[in-house]
């Protein structure tokens, strides 16, 4: 009989006996620390089980019912490999997982924030996978969805997130609204509906990746972009100030606290109906189902008019393993199981609409599924699907409007981490507008200067850097 896999919660704690050579990793980050190659010698075998760890911030109950039942159903077929699940919370993955890379401890097969993957290739903490692509099929991945650093790939997808615009049209019937088609009838809408304890729209404004990250839609809609290229900081553009005004202008119809909002106060307050609007991707739409679903025949999914340019967030999550993880060929036996064919299918269909999986082929599973909420709402399902072509991602994609025009870059910005992660420069900046009430262009040309000086610290730390080539 296999041995059945193990949950546990991923802790401080668990790494208490490392907690200082942590912190000297952090203070110092990658271009401190002597890099690993990324083949590095795994850790010595000890006799037993094949344990290979699995971090996991999918933590919602029914995902780990799938997630126990798809290792459990491995397990079976490979009786002498323990899969060990272990919890991780999103907003303190990174630090965690970094504070036991730097201890030598075998983390297996994780998941990887964008704005970490570069420095932690660089830092040789990540094991290539372009074998798992050839075996699964590079062909079947949609266009974007591979990303490839120094000619590999580190991190494989399992699904992104792309996000739309939810908006309730029966209060848009109620006041004689049509749906938004731009930002000024999308403004008029916000304001018009903002009445007694209903706001125009959710907006994110806390000091963190969700504020970052709806931001940059307004900017690249608007035809601005953070970095050209080959990284030159472009953020001192007409487009840029265009964007911040028009996002500090609707703000005015988010309700108060959002300036302490994360990504899971938007779906709360369109529940509630507390808002009139919300962006987020097909989770809120499940949650919808679950909870309220009273209002599905109520609400509409359109692709964000925040400006002419027809881009929006995606969120791509991706598995990496560790180079120093004990069993290589077993983890990635694992994982390419896991992350094709049905297996794919069935856990991304957890959250459905949400988890878009990066196989053309499991996309179109997807749509086939018996299930009530593939009936009732693969209009939802499709519209996510089809806008995949149209995302973008502040810490992936540098360079993808320099010419005002939207195409998607596959190029990362390097120095992602201090500007996009909290508390980097554009959060501050979204900071110092809706909760310090600073001047929207002040607040705008300082966060300008202060990205130039992160581009330049990072350059001067990083002397043999080269710009990458933009011919393409």
């Amino acid at each position: 009989m296999p041995n059945p896999a193990r949950t546990t919660l991923f802790s401080f704690v668990s790494f208490a006996l490392v907690a200082v050579m942590g912190l000297i990793l952090l203070a110092g980050c990658a271009e401190q620390s002597a890099p690993l190659p990324p083949t590095a010698t795994p850790a010595p075998v000890i006799d037993g089980p094949i344990v290979i760890p699995f971090f996991t911030t999918e933590a919602d109950p029914g995902q780990l019912v799938v997630l126990q039942s798809l290792v459990n159903e491995y397990q079976k077929l490979h009786p002498n490999v323990e899969i060990d699940i272990i919890l991780a919370s999103p907003a303190s993955r990174g630090r965690r997982l970094l504070t036991a890379l730097a201890s030598g401890a075998d983390l297996g097969i994780f998941e990887i924030e964008p704005t970490l993957m570069t420095d932690w290739i660089d830092a040789g903490y990540l094991l290539p996978l372009d074998s798992l692509v050839e075996a699964i099929g590079e062909q079947d991945y949609v266009e974007g969805s591979l990303f490839r650093y120094r000619d590999h790939v580190y991190a494989i997808p399992y699904a992104i997130s792309v996000y739309g615009l939810w908006v309730r049209t029966d209060l848009l019937a109620q006041a004689g609204l049509p749906l938004p088609r731009n930002y000024d009838e999308l403004l008029t809408t916000a304001a018009t509906l903002s009445r007694g304890e209903t706001y125009g729209i959710a907006l994110p404004g806390g000091q963190n990746i969700a504020s970052v990250n709806y931001f940059s839609t307004f900017l690249w809609q608007n035809g601005g972009d953070y970095f050209d290229c080959r990284g030159n900081v472009i953020f001192d553009s007409p487009q840029a100030l265009i964007a911040v005004q028009k996002w500090t202008e609707l703000t005015q119809y988010a309700p108060p606290g959002f300036t302490v909002w994360g990504y899971k106060e938007q779906i709360d307050a369109f529940l509630r109906g507390r808002v009139a609007m919300a962006m987020y991707g097909g989770r809120l739409g499940v949650a919808m189902d679950e909870k309220t679903p009273e209002l599905a025949d109520r609400v509409a999914l359109i692709f964000p008019p925040w400006g002419e340019q027809q881009v929006t967030l995606g969120v791509w999550s991706r598995f990496a393993i560790a180079a120093g993880t004990r069993h290589q060929d077993e983890a990635k036996a694992f994982l390419q199981w896991l992350v094709s064919g049905d297996r794919l299918l069935r856990y991304d269909m957890t959250v459905p609409g949400h988890m878009i999986p990066p196989l053309r082929s499991v996309q179109a599973m997807a749509l086939q599924v018996d299930s009530p909420y593939v009936a009732q709402h693969s209009d939802w399902m499709q519209a996510f699907q089809q806008w995949v072509p149209y995302t973008n991602h502040p810490a992936m994609n540098m360079g993808s409007l320099t010419s005002g025009h939207f195409r998607s870059s596959h190029t990362p910005p390097p120095w992602a981490d201090p500007a996009f992660a909290a508390p980097g420069v554009i959060g501050t900046m979204l900071q110092e507008i809706s909760l310090g009430g600073q001047d929207p262009v002040i607040a705008w040309q300082q966060a300008v200067q202060r990205l130039q000086q992160t581009v330049a610290d990072w350059k001067a730390r990083h002397p043999q850097w080269q710009a990458p080539d933009c011919s393409n």
